[in-house]
């Protein structure tokens, strides 16, 4: 059984870190590690506070799994038992998220929806999640993550200072082939709406993140900003030059398609 550490980014709300702490001091998984980043003073926000987690433990080689959790969410004693023991039986599943609720029961994230331009969840009714199921994205209020997707794509995307960067990590886990899941039975007390305070600062940065987010998975800005031939690339001409290459795909595996042709009777 190995150790599994558990990331907080803290900012100055000392009861809710109190209350998190002492449920994962009730977690029926015996071998945690508890890493609190402290944004109290220097708050250096959400992704870098994590991301110090991450550096710390995913390159050790003692550790599988790493848990990322916010100050405001509590999870059931058997939480992250439930994830590990689903993440082992199932060695391609990258990310998993418990379902999480608020104080009156109701499913406040039961998996993503929209990325863009701004995070949707479902909320069905709580009935409805019986299996675990794939998702598009996690939210990183409570992820369980595998250190080896870290190793393959890295820590979480610093340009996205307060949000979009759990939604761009484990849709940077999936274009590599690994797997997301929600696995309703392991449960997490968060409300979404109590996450942060909005604030004329805090609210620039979100837009910040969110245009960054757009530019690097939705508009192909941060491509035309990085790359040589960029700036000189159109919606319609990367669709044409597409379209071209997809022509010539087939034509080619026509061409070399094998023969299926019936042996002569003997």
């Amino acid at each position: 059984m190995s150790p599994v550490p558990v990331i907080i980014a803290f900012y100055r709300e000392h009861q809710k870190l109190r209350r998190c702490l002492e449920h994962l001091r009730a977690q029926t998984y015996p071998e945690l590690s508890v890493f609190v980043r402290d944004n109290t003073e220097d708050n250096i926000l959400f992704t870098a506070a994590v991301n110090e987690g991450l550096k710390k433990f995913c390159y050790d080689p003692q550790y599988r799994y790493v848990a990322v959790l916010n100050q405001d969410a509590y999870l059931a004693a058997d939480a992250l038992r439930v994830l590990i023991d689903f993440m082992e039986r199932h060695p391609k599943v990258g990310v998993a998220c418990p379902l999480q609720l608020n104080e009156h029961g109701q499913v406040t994230s039961g998996g993503s929806l929209q990325a863009f331009p701004f995070g949707v969840h479902r909320r069905d009714p709580l009935h409805i999640y019986r299996e675990p199921f794939e998702t598009p994205w996690g939210n990183g209020a409570a992820l369980l993550i595998r250190t080896a997707v870290v190793h393959e794509i890295g820590v979480f995307d610093g340009n996205m200072r307060f949000i979009c960067s759990d939604a761009d990590f484990t849709l940077s886990a999936r274009a590599r082939g690994w797997r997301v899941f929600v696995v309703p039975e392991a449960r997490c007390l968060h409300s979404l709406s109590s996450s942060a305070a909005s604030d004329p600062e805090l609210d620039l940065i979100k837009l910040r993140d969110a245009i960054y987010f757009a530019k690097k998975w939705v508009s192909g800005g941060l491509f035309s900003a990085l790359s040589h031939e960029g700036p000189t690339l159109t919606r319609t001409g990367i669709r044409l030059e597409i379209d071209r290459m997809e022509r010539q795909l087939s034509h080619i595996e026509r061409a070399h398609a094998p023969s299926h042709q019936p042996h002569e009777p003997r």
